[in-house]
């Protein structure tokens, strides 16, 4: 049987399904689904490109990854009310198709192909989260302070983060975040200057962590 992409799947949707989309237009920077509430839609997103964060209990906001045009994201608190959503942002003019979760279960019951694309996103999700909770504990602290920054610009609020944010992300004490810091500064990689924390280059940075960046 021949699998299909997302947007195969989307333009080849049951009618009864395809009268329930809610399709949506979101600005550059702003929410299309908030960190930490419930969610009962799936996201579909078919046009620009978004952001996926996870939201710490100090507020800082750190990036998971990247969704592109035909991509989906909320699959799994559709099917564990229990869960709570991560944050996404457009980063750039974005379109979304919503559907509620009855009509996902719908759509399964009607389209194998659908549901075998959602069972790869979350087996494909599921081994992602393990094997990033795997390497990042197997991490020294300047490298888990140097992707922590990383995240914090591809996310936009590196100019808002901070020594204590920053040190509650990579859990280890200022007396040993500023330590690294400093090495971090000597080498070029960073800087820190009016409490404000800058990269003097992209490149070099992510150069430098190509082999433990995780995506």
């Amino acid at each position: 049987m021949t699998r299909l992409n997302l947007k195969e799947l989307v333009e080849q949707a049951p009618e009864p399904i395809k009268r329930q989309f809610l399709h949506r237009k979101h600005r550059n920077g702003s929410l299309i689904l908030h960190p930490n509430e419930s969610n009962d839609y799936l996201h579909i997103l078919t046009k620009g490109t978004a952001e996926v964060y996870s939201q710490s209990y100090s507020g800082a906001m750190l990036s998971l990854y990247i969704n592109k045009a035909y991509s989906c994201f909320g699959e799994i608190e559709i099917f564990d009310e229990s869960l709570k959503s991560f944050g996404v942002v457009a980063k750039q003019n974005c379109e979304t198709i919503a559907v509620h979760k009855t009509s996902v279960y719908e759509w399964m019951k009607a389209d194998f192909n659908f549901t075998f694309f959602l069972i790869k996103q979350l087996a494909s999700k599921v081994t992602f989260s393990s094997e990033t909770t795997s390497q990042l504990s197997l991490l020294k602290l300047k490298e888990r302070i140097l992707i922590s920054i990383h995240n914090h610009y591809k996310i936009g609020d590196l100019h808002a983060l901070t020594k204590q944010v920053l040190a509650s992300e990579v859990c280890a004490p200022l007396r040993s975040l500023n330590r690294s810091l400093a090495e971090c500064k000597t080498e070029g990689l960073i800087q820190y200057e009016s409490k404000k924390f800058s990269i003097p280059s992209v490149p070099e940075l992510e150069t430098y962590l190509e082999h433990y960046l995780l995506r």
